[in-house]
């Protein structure tokens, strides 16, 4: 059933989105939703009232302080999970039992068996569970990808990560809202490695007060190399290497891809992106993009619970090293 009756055989039909959570990243997917042609934005979900009818006068779309009025009505096809990322495991499995295609943002879960538990949910209720790796839609890293496999760069003997936050998304103790930054930030790396280079066969950490340092090895032999922080004062950074024995490929070091070079008679000078909305907007929007067309054609998401869960498995891991 439609919002206004039964669906016709041959009609189209947009998929009909709610969105829950509507902080920075969960109103950026909504505002996506809204102007996509093959999507409608269905309804706006969070347990902040003022949020919740701030973004509805934004959008002209519903709102509600209750994700169960997002499940029950037969009129929403597909939910986008955008909350704390403690609550995201249990909020994909009762959005998958209830028959709601699901886009999640990252973290799937804070530990390995509630990532398999959404996972295994999700597929027994024969709906779609994509994961909000947006680097993968990224048309640069998809770029890198197409390079990998063509066998332009040749072996790979080298994967290089800076992921840098300008300021920490909220203030105070983020723990129990993102878990730590090897969960919370090094997840996104850790697919982006498994993704382009392939398995991680180990990994060492190491800590200070205000960044991470990562070390690995991939099965392949080759090695990994990421840091973090989420303080970097001077803006966003998303720079990767990956040295070939042929050539190397890097992405974001320039203003080809989000940053700005501006050169001067002074030297060089890099302006950087603000957050990793600005870096990535059009992926972010790529991403859902991916989502709609896999709920419209039953198609496997290109990222799903089990990268989502592997990535976790690195990033604990990983923290395990710093205890």
């Amino acid at each position: 059933m439609g919002r206004d009756g039964p669906r016709r055989e041959g009609e189209f039909c947009p998929v009909r989105i709610a969105v829950a959570g509507l902080g920075g990243i969960g109103r950026l997917h909504a505002r996506n939703a809204s102007l996509m042609r093959a999507a409608e934005l269905a309804l706006l979900v969070d347990p902040d009232t003022s949020l919740a009818e701030a973004a509805a006068a934004e959008l002209g779309a519903p709102c509600s302080a209750s994700f169960d009025v997002a499940l029950l009505d037969p009129a929403v096809d597909a939910v986008v999970i955008a909350t704390p990322t403690p609550l995201h495991a249990d909020m994909v499995i009762a959005a998958a039992r209830a028959g709601k295609h699901v886009l999640c943002e990252k973290p799937l879960s804070l530990k390995v068996d509630a990532g398999r538990a959404a996972t295994d949910a999700a597929r027994a209720a024969g709906v779609a569970l994509q994961v909000g790796f947006q680097r993968r839609f990224d048309r640069d890293f998809l770029e890198a990808r197409r390079m990998i496999e063509d066998g332009e760069l040749g072996e790979l003997r080298l994967l290089r990560i800076s992921h840098r936050n300008r300021a920490a998304p909220h203030e105070g103790d983020l723990t129990g809202r993102l878990a730590g930054p090897l969960v919370d930030m090094a997840i996104h790396d850790f697919d982006t490695a498994r993704w382009l280079v392939g398995e991680l066969a180990e990994v060492t950490a190491y800590g200070s007060p205000g960044a991470t340092a990562i070390v690995g090895r991939f099965e392949s032999g080759a090695l990994a190399l990421i840091d973090t922080t989420r303080t970097a004062a001077y803006g966003f950074e998303c720079s990767i290497e990956l040295m070939g024995e042929r050539s190397t490929v890097r992405i974001g070091f320039t203003g080809a891809s989000g940053d700005l070079q501006h050169l001067t008679a002074s030297g060089s000078r890099i302006e950087r992106p603000a957050d990793h909305i600005e870096r990535h907007r059009d992926a972010y929007a790529d991403e859902l993009r991916a989502f709609v067309a896999c709920v419209r054609s039953g198609a496997a998401p290109a990222v799903g619970g089990e990268d989502a869960t592997a990535a976790l498995r690195l990033s604990l891991a990983a923290e395990r090293c710093l205890a």
